[in-house]
């Protein structure tokens, strides 16, 4: 299977390619889409608001278990592709150590501290009531939401994509029964719908567990402590943590902005839109991990040339999903709100929102793209540039002047610009940096 990184392929071998890839991304985006339509329609808007208010504990969990796997899994790839099996398997055993320890520790600092989380994450008292019950089971299930996203990734590396992809599979459909079963039947609102997400992730988990336990190229080995490894790792995968760290912070952003304009139907209406986000750009994020361990294989075995081929099915692909996904959400925008809400103010915003919001989705897949291409050349200072700016710094930046300049518009327009001068960045880096060199 690894073999195959290296090979020839046509273009419809490369989608076929993606498959797995951008369905396991599409699969993981629901997990909390999921919690969001039962908790809508069995237990109100301010319970959806209450979910919203979370995402920056996830994004925690996310960030670090990203790094390590997208870093990591940059070294293991290029170790496989000098036929370094052994290498490549304690270089997985010792970020497995390294991330159960990070988990361990971040849901004991979460429980201990969890009404002051909440408080700080801009939850008022009319949504407490949603917001700690489903933060106390998200930290509790912080180990296997972890190792849920580090197996999922290195399985790729391994070659095996259809792996994650069952993961994934198999996670879905277990969270819509669990959810349907806890908040639709037994209606226990948000704590139904954290315990729903956390099981089917723990099952998950296993599976991906079990494969590197009998059946990988990669396998569990006596790890050997490297703080080298564990550096590069970090630095390598560091766009991808800032990516996810910084969706926390700007989602703690707009929750406490959207309150000063809209109140707690604002913050519900800001939850549906970041579910509309994060399953559109689930399609690019697919592209992304699905040609990333090709690259490492191929940066290692050094043959530039199949590097030149991902990369030229990848613009391709990009700017044509592009163009789909922003007819799609301009088009069926109100046939995708109206799956949380039927009508009145929270859909009166949401609306409204979204056809301001959708031109991001013209930019951010060259964006997402090229970080991930960076990381995959093990060149993780590019990709934290590209991060930063697009997730952080122009973020934070916009969302300081255009509400000033026009209004509440100017909450809904700050990550189109964004990514807009993001993409005008990346490519200039891509033209300086990123091209493989032509083969004599």
């Amino acid at each position: 299977m690894i073999g195959a990184f290296a090979k020839p392929m046509s273009y419809g071998q490369y989608l076929k390619s993606l498959l797995p890839s951008v369905l396991t991304m599409i699969f993981l985006s629901f997990y909390t889409t999921i919690d969001g339509f039962f908790v809508s329609r069995y237990a109100g808007s301010d319970a959806l608001a209450g979910i919203n208010i979370v995402i920056p504990i996830t994004c925690v969990t996310f960030g670090v278990a990203v790094m390590l796997a997208t870093g990591a899994g940059a070294i293991i790839g290029e170790h496989l592709g000098r036929n370094e099996v052994e290498q490549a398997s304690r270089v997985f055993s010792f970020m497995c150590l390294v991330l159960l320890a990070f988990s361990a520790a971040f849901t004991a600092l979460g429980v201990a501290f969890l009404r002051p989380i909440a408080v700080l994450l801009g939850s008022s008292e009319r949504l407490m009531p949603h917001v700690l019950p489903y933060a106390l089971v998200v930290f509790l299930g912080t180990v296997p939401m972890a190792f849920k996203l580090f197996f999922e990734y290195l399985v790729r590396s391994d070659g095996n994509s259809k792996v994650g992809l069952a993961m994934s599979v198999v996670g879905l459909v277990l969270n819509v029964g669990l959810d349907y079963l806890f908040v639709g039947v037994f209606r226990l609102g948000t704590l139904g719908a954290a315990w729903g997400t956390t099981l089917s992730i723990t099952a998950s988990a296993l599976i991906g567990l079990v494969y590197f336990l009998r059946f990988g190229n990669i396998r569990f080995a006596r790890p050997k402590a490297d703080g080298r490894v564990l550096l590069k790792s970090c630095t390598n995968g560091s766009s991808e943590m800032f990516t996810e760290f910084s969706t926390g912070i700007t989602t703690l952003l707009f929750n406490l902005l959207v309150m000063k304009y809209f109140g707690e139907d604002g913050v519900a209406a800001v939850t549906i839109i970041m579910y509309i986000y994060y399953f559109f750009i689930s399609f690019y994020m697919g592209i992304a991990v699905a040609v990333a361990p090709v690259v490492s294989y191929n940066v290692g075995a050094e043959k530039p040339r199949k590097i030149r081929e991902m990369l030229r099915y990848s613009f391709c692909t990009i700017a044509i999903t592009a163009v789909l996904i922003l007819a799609t959400s301009l088009l069926g925008g109100p046939a995708i709100i109206h799956l949380f809400v039927q009508s009145g103010n929270v859909y009166d915003i949401t609306w409204q929102a979204l056809r301001l919001f959708s031109p991001v989705f013209v930019f951010i897949g060259f964006n997402v793209f090229l970080s991930g291409y960076f990381t995959a050349l093990g060149n993780g200072l590019t990709s934290a540039v590209i991060s930063l700016l697009r997730s952080l710094v122009l973020v934070v930046l916009f969302i300081a002047v255009l509400p000033l300049l026009l209004q509440e518009n100017g909450i809904w327009l700050t990550m189109p610009f964004s990514e807009a001068v993001t993409v005008l960045v990346a490519l200039q880096l891509y033209r300086m940096q990123g091209r493989p060199p032509v083969p004599a």
